[in-house]
């Protein structure tokens, strides 16, 4: 895998690659290839699928509304991208802030109105943010080199009794293992490029290791949510690492499952399926919610 390998850190409680890459290294990485080379499709391919998108980011502003029922309410988001999250939870009344270091898709936030600070969460000055009630972070603990500091100064800015919620990918996970046995695949959930030499991610959770992390940060949890298995589909003979063409028609599938979960009682029910899918360990990623 060219300079790097993987590691189950016993110092960390979780799986990285080694070495880990600079800030130096990060910021050519995020300012220069993420948006560019590694996901050029990302914001188009979003916004075409945003009805969808919005449904999961309703998913957890209903649960963050019961949980925080101010009026005033102050979100940050930590890795806000394009903003999208954002821009939903302003939609609903939120406050809003996002931090994002990629210079593209903080152009295409503020372009959306959403207030957003082009720097890595570590360089942001505390004093100058204030305190949240909410702190939400998708798809960057994964990508970043100091996990715990990033919990860390969350917990500093969140406020008594405010709520962080941290979505990664659940890779090393029992499905994971079984298609990889089944199928006689090596451990496709690796972002690695050997031709490359790229990073893309660093870190590697599953339910555990992220869970001990926010516990050790000084959180209590106070929810575990999964996504779709979308191993699932290999299982049942769909397999979308060897064909990546049927992609898209696995997604429209995991859709259309979700979609039929419309009224408030069946919502529920795949809220608990979701739930149970976490304690099993499975589902594409692990959703925490926990409290300070």
């Amino acid at each position: 895998m060219g300079r790097y390998s993987i590691i189950n850190c016993k110092n960390c409680h979780f799986i990285h690659i080694n070495p880990i890459p600079s800030d130096k290294e990060l910021l050519d990485f995020y300012q220069n290839d993420y948006y560019q080379k590694t996901k050029p499709d990302y914001i188009r391919g979003n916004e075409k699928d945003m009805k969808y998108q919005n449904y999961t980011f309703d998913e957890k502003l209903d649960f963050l509304e019961k949980k925080i029922s101010k009026k005033q309410k102050k979100i940050l988001d930590i890795g806000s991208g394009p903003g999208f999250f954002l821009r939903r939870a302003k939609r609903r009344g939120w406050n809003i802030l996002g931090i994002e270091p990629s210079p593209i898709a903080c152009e295409y936030a503020k372009k959306q109105k959403i207030p957003t600070i082009q720097k890595f969460f570590h360089e942001v000055n505390a004093k100058e943010i204030g305190k949240f009630d909410v702190i939400h972070t998708f798809d960057v603990l994964e990508h970043v080199n100091d996990p715990i500091n990033i919990l860390k100064k969350s917990y500093s800015l969140l406020k008594k009794g405010g709520i962080i919620v941290i979505e990664v990918p659940n890779d090393f996970s029992p499905l994971q293992k079984i298609v990889q046995k089944s199928f006689k695949k090596k451990e496709y959930w690796i972002t690695l490029s050997s031709k490359l030499k790229k990073f893309d991610h660093i870190n590697y959770f599953d339910f555990q290791s992220i869970s001990k992390l926010v516990e050790k940060t000084g959180f209590k949890i106070i929810l575990k949510e999964s996504t779709y298995p979308l191993e699932f589909f290999i299982l049942m003979g769909h397999d979308y690492i060897k064909n990546p063409k049927i992609g898209k028609k696995i997604h429209l599938e995991r859709v259309k499952f979700e979609n039929n979960f419309g009224n408030d009682d069946s919502k529920e029910m795949k809220r608990i399926l979701y739930q149970k899918f976490a304690e099993a360990g499975i589902g594409r990623t692990a959703i925490i919610y926990a409290k300070k």
